[in-house]
């Protein structure tokens, strides 16, 4: 099979319709740069199936149609035709000549068309499969394709094994098989999911199956001895109702005369007592006043006794103070006596101690020391010395001074210049310094604010990432709790859907449903209860949640005749028009809502639709729910045992008495009402969890876009810091390094100015020193006479030193002696000061304490006659109080006993007053038992038999038992009934249906398992015809390339070896060559050209494996060097006998090799056109 001919219209570059006609053997394809060579590669391709439109450079498959150019329109279609010779029936099933054209326009609709009939993608991708053509096959080479092959990695490089090899088909066909196990896998663990709630419904109704025959037996008999039970019971309450109510008639008259009696009585007690509190009141009175004057007339009597201690303690005291005082003032006078004395001593021997000190300080002045005029003699030897060395020094210096003065006049021009050149210098480098400082102290600060900038830019990007990942993380939390309920929803919607768990005829009445107009649905489908409550319900209603409700009996007529007709079972039909509620009796009701535990009804805790509410009603209507058993107990007895309660953890009290209860069996299946509600539940929830999800997924996304913008400002950010950083370093190191040289200007300068400052100096240290010598010679002079007069002084001192030596002794002494007697009359004045201080305070207080002790004494005095006539007034006082008490006393004494005995008639009124009430009570609770018993039977007989109580008297006989015999005899039926159970009457049926669907299912189950397994092991036979085909293709391409490559390159040998042979699935493939004059070494290790040249060999090697009718090369020899472009060509040629090759390329060896040459032009701007050569030998020499 060979490429015929290429048809392209408005592809691309192709505005107008351009035709190719291939030949056999080598075509080439050339032109310029950018006139559309590789359009025609891409149109090639594009037919063939191509859907990446960056396969084909462009943003969108719209623009492989021509765009329009500035003299042209864009054009609505681009339609490419290509049309292969199948003589050899390459293509099997197809005619000679095949055509595969393929259309696309501008509003995005698409063709493809086979021999000019209208078929879809897939039946041209079909067609070419493992035929050696398609859009990735061998037939297109490009020079990128070469490239892949040197550059990708050897796992990347099996991929052109693999091709070659044809295991594509066998690839589709185990990702088909996979996603075949993974559906199956689903379908096994729904099946799963079914079975188990299945089996967990079979036991339970094989039991319950086996308990319904026992459960009608008793019943039957039990309703009977009910029936005759009630009757009796119902006539022997009515006798005593009406004996009852006779006798409580009696009693409330004893009560309302008894009551006027008590009333009488305690007018009576009232008045007594009035009396009474005016007594007690007065006799209180008198009491505080009697107190009141017994406590003052003891305090008073207390004080004046303690007055009297008190007068005789101050005569005693005053009279110890007086004699104290006296011996105070007597001290005071001695001591300012003693202190007169001293003072005129003290002052006498102070004059003494001046004059003394005044004689010692002439003698002193008078002498002078030997030693230290001594002294001051070798002080003056010194300083004359001294100046000598001085005097010597200076002339010295003034020598040469005058010496460096001389040198420097001569140089005195050249420095003068050397100054100025030095100083120009010095400011232009400090200009450089300064105007670098700047600009290196303005890119700091822009250095400065950029790092801030970097570091907020990755702060803000830091938090952003981990906002980002808290975000992502709950996405995927709440994405798993979705996914979680989803599944679960899903299950429990195929099982409601499917009716599990109900009886089979219920379900059958259901799943017909839209057949059947009036029937409403199970009543589990339309209750909603609390979840707290719903094992409550469940035991509650029982079979009753099975029940179908109907709009009339009618509709359940029709359901009936449908479960005949199928012989489907059996089933329970509420009409809605007929059905009656059965609700509490108001009185009832509110007994028991004041009742502790109480929930409720059944029908108040419980959803419906409202025009169900009387269906409803007649099932929940006289249903109790209570929190506990206790609670539930204490309920029934209040209300007879007349109504059916249940507690929240499942326990029943039933009408009756008997009690079921005990722990409800775990892991048992839900019941259809739990199942329904979890279903309702869960859809909810996924409703709110996917608008989570939805914002959660807006919120992350958002959050991803601030991420990417944050971490691009950063980018950015750093980026410029870099740059700011780079130039600031530049600035950095052009300002040291002139600052240094400024530093060297300076101190150059500094050294020229130094210089000429030190010729100034020269002249002013030289007339300094001048100066000084003047100034030492007189000194000098000076020195010598200072000398001759301390010499002269330390003579005449040493003559008078020991007479006046003896002097001063003695006055010292005599000093010493009166400074001791002057200090001693300083001390005992300082005593004698302190004892008449002490002496005077001491005086002081004894007279002030005194006089208020003689204050006091007279106050006392004053007070003492009051006090003794206030107490003989209240003395007076105090006895007629208690004259008046006590007759005050015996009359209150008087009035209790009259009040005493009214209390006790009182008393005895109340207790016959309480005993007939207490008797009332008795009778209207009797009477509220009875009422109520009967009630109860009558409600009985009429809820539970549909039976008046005349009816159930006339079927009562003659010879019926006695009532406890009745009542034994129900009892034992009743627990009989009880240990039954809830009993499903319709178990068999139910089992049987159950069972059947099992079955059923468990045989499905063990064909998904069989087709798993087929399955897995197709799949392991793909994998192994995969590793077969691909080995064989290895194994031959690596002979070809092997063959080939010493042909390429002129010698030399390489060849293809796997990176891991155990594993030919995943094994890389790694290609080693040797070039002529070269070490065998890796790919990656040779030259380019070399590189491209053994990539193409490889390539040329696959085709001689397994030749494609065609294959288009476009530009693979581009890197290649003219003596391997011209072996390239020659190879070319020699191949074309075997395979039709179109070479897209602009290298001569290449074009020398062609047999047909096409040329693409761009005569007029963005429209290609094509120009055909056909070249003979001749033709060939002239290009070469």
């Amino acid at each position: 099979m060979q490429l015929k001919r290429l048809i392209i219209n408005g592809f691309k570059s192709f505005a107008d319709k351009t035709e190719i006609d291939f030949v056999s053997g080598l075509t080439g394809i050339v032109g310029p740069n950018g006139s559309g060579k590789s359009n025609i590669t891409e149109a090639i391709r594009w037919a063939l199936g191509e859907q990446s439109a960056k396969s084909l450079r462009g943003e969108r498959m719209g623009d492989v149609i021509f765009a329009g150019t500035d003299t042209r329109p864009a054009l609505n279609r681009a339609s490419v035709t290509m049309t292969f010779d199948n003589h050899d029936g390459y293509l099997k099933n197809q005619p000679d000549e095949v055509s595969v054209t393929r259309r696309l326009y501008r509003d995005g609709t698409s063709e493809f068309l086979l021999n000019g009939q209208d078929v879809r993608l897939k039946d041209i991708v079909d067609l070419f499969m493992d035929s050696g053509l398609g859009r990735e096959s061998f037939s297109f080479i490009s020079q990128g394709r070469v490239e892949a092959i040197f550059n990708s990695k050897p796992e990347e490089r099996r991929g052109i094994i693999e091709e070659a090899a044809g295991v594509y088909k066998y690839k589709q066909q185990k990702t088909k098989a996979e996603r075949e196990l993974a559906n199956n896998d689903d379908n096994l663990a729904r099946i799963n999911d079914i079975i188990v709630e299945l089996k967990h419904q079979v036991e339970p109704l094989r039991e319950q199956a086996s308990l319904a025959k026992d459960y009608q037996q008793q019943s039957g008999e039990y309703h009977q001895i009910h029936q005759t039970l009630l009757a009796l019971e119902i006539e022997q309450l009515a006798t005593e109702q009406e004996k009852t109510q006779g006798e409580a008639k009696v009693t409330k008259e004893t009560i309302a005369a008894l009551t006027a009696k008590v009333k009488d009585l305690e007018d009576q007690s009232e008045r007594l007592s009035a009396v009474d509190r005016q007594f007690e009141n007065q006799l209180n009175q008198l009491n505080d006043q009697v107190l009141s004057r017994s406590m003052k007339l003891e305090n008073l009597s207390g004080e004046a006794n303690l007055s009297s201690e008190r007068s005789a303690n101050a005569e005693t005291t005053l009279a110890d103070l007086k004699e104290r005082l006296a011996r105070a003032q007597q001290a005071l006078t001695e001591a300012n006596q003693r202190l007169k004395e001293l003072k005129t001593k003290t002052t006498a021997a102070a004059e003494k101690e001046q004059a003394i000190k005044q004689e010692l300080a002439q003698q002193k002045q008078a002498n002078q020391d030997p030693a230290k005029l001594n002294q001051q003699v070798e002080v003056a030897q010194n300083h004359y010395i001294d100046l000598l060395k001085s005097q010597a020094d200076n002339k010295n210096a003034q020598a040469a001074l005058q010496k460096d003065q001389q040198l420097a006049a001569s140089q005195n021009a050249a420095h003068d210049r050397r100054i100025y050149e030095l100083s120009k210098h010095a400011q232009d480098q400090e200009a450089k310094v300064t105007a670098l400082l700047t600009q290196q102290q303005q890119l700091q600060a822009e250095v400065d604010e950029q790092q801030t900038a970097v570091e907020q830019a990755k702060t803000d990007r830091d938090l952003l990432q981990q906002q980002r990942a808290a975000q992502q993380q709950a996405y995927q939390d709440e994405l798993a709790t979705y996914q979680r309920s989803r599944a679960r929803y899903e299950t429990l919607s195929e099982l409601n859907d499917d009716y599990a768990g109900f009886y089979n005829g219920v379900r059958v009445v259901l799943k017909h449903k839209d057949q059947l107009p009036g029937v409403i649905g199970a009543v589990a489908e339309l209750l909603e209860v609390p979840t707290a409550y719903q094992q409550a319900f469940d035991l509650a209603l029982g079979s009753n949640l099975q029940a179908i409700v109907t709009r009339d009996e009618a509709a359940a007529q029709r359901a009936i005749s449908l479960l005949k007709q199928q012989r489907a079972g059996r089933a329970t039909f509420l009409p809605a028009a007929v059905m009656r509620p059965r609700e509490l009796p108001s009185a009832v009701l509110q007994l028991v809502e004041g009742a502790e535990g109480f929930l409720g009804t059944g029908l108040q805790l419980a959803q419906y639709p409202a025009d169900l509410a009387h269906v409803m009603a007649n099932l929940l209507g006289s249903v109790l729910m209570v929190d506990t058993l206790p609670h539930a107990i204490a309920i029934a007895n209040t209300t007879h045992h007349r109504y059916r309660i249940v507690t929240t953890a499942g326990d029943i009290l039933n009408p009756g008495g008997s009690l079921t209860g005990g722990q409800v069996k775990q892991g048992r299946q839900a019941s259809p009402l739990a199942r329904s509600q979890e279903a309702r539940h869960l859809k909810v929830q996924l409703q709110t969890l996917v608008e989570t999800l939805k914002a959660k997924q807006a919120d992350l996304t958002a959050l991803t876009k601030k991420e990417n913008v944050a971490q691009a400002a950063w980018q950015t950010a750093s980026q410029q810091a870099q740059a700011l950083t780079a130039k600031l370093t530049t600035i950095t190191s052009q300002h040291t390094a002139q600052a240094e040289t400024l530093r060297q200007a300076q101190r150059q300068l500094a050294a020229a100015q130094q210089a000429d400052t030190a010729q100034a100096d020269l002249s002013a240290k030289l007339t300094e020193l001048q100066h000084q010598g003047k100034k030492l010679v007189q000194d000098i002079a000076e020195a010598q006479a200072t000398i001759e007069n301390a010499k002269a002084a330390v003579a005449a001192a040493t003559a008078s030193s020991t007479q006046h030596a003896a002097t001063v002794n003695a006055l010292k002494t005599k000093l010493a002696v009166t400074t001791n007697d002057l200090q001693t009359l300083n001390d005992q004045q300082r005593q004698w000061q302190t004892q008449a201080r002490d002496a005077q305070a001491q005086a002081t207080d004894l007279q002030q304490r005194i006089e208020h002790i003689t204050a006091t004494a007279e106050e006392t005095a004053a007070e003492k006659a009051s006090r003794t006539a206030t107490i003989a007034n209240l003395q007076t006082e105090l006895k007629q109080l208690k004259a008046d008490q006590t007759k005050l006393t015996q009359q209150k004494a008087e009035n209790r006993g009259k009040l005493s005995q009214i209390s006790a008639r009182i008393t005895t009124t109340y207790e016959q007053q309480h005993q007939a009430m207490a008797t009332s009570e008795q009778q209207a609770v009797a009477l509220n038992r009875v009422k109520l018993g009967l009630d109860a039977r009558l409600n009985t007989l009429a809820e539970d038999y549909q039976l008046t109580y005349e009816a159930a008297k006339e079927a009562v006989t003659a010879d019926h038992a006695p009532i406890p015999e009745l009542k034994s005899k129900l009892k034992l039926l009743k627990r009989g009934i009880d240990e039954l159970g809830p009993v499903n009457l319709n178990a068999i049926d139910q089992f049987k249906e159950v069972n059947e669907r099992y079955e059923f299912l468990t045989k499905q189950q063990d064909d998904l398992l069989e087709a798993k397994q087929q399955l897995e092991e197709t799949m392991h036979e793909l994998d192994e015809t995969v590793k077969t085909r691909f080995k064989d293709m290895f194994d031959q391409t690596n002979s070809a390339f092997e063959a080939i490559f010493p042909q390429m390159f002129g010698g030399g040998h390489a060849h293809l070896s796997l990176t891991n042979p155990d594993d030919l699935l995943a094994t890389g493939i790694e290609i080693s060559a040797q070039p002529p004059g070269k070490k065998l070494t890796r790919l990656s290790l040779l030259s380019g050209g070399e590189r491209a040249l053994t990539a193409i060999v490889l390539l040329f090697a696959i085709l001689k494996v397994r030749p494609v009718p065609f294959s288009i090369l476009d530009e693979v020899e581009a890197s290649l060097d003219d003596v391997n472009v011209n072996r390239f060509g020659e190879f070319l040629r020699h191949y074309a006998s075997a395979t039709q090759f179109i070479v897209i390329t602009h290298r001569h060896g290449t074009m020398v090799a062609a047999n047909v040459l096409y040329g693409v032009t761009m005569q007029e701007s963005g429209v290609s056109r094509i120009m055909a050569v056909s070249l003979d030998q001749s033709q060939k020499e002239a290009i070469n």
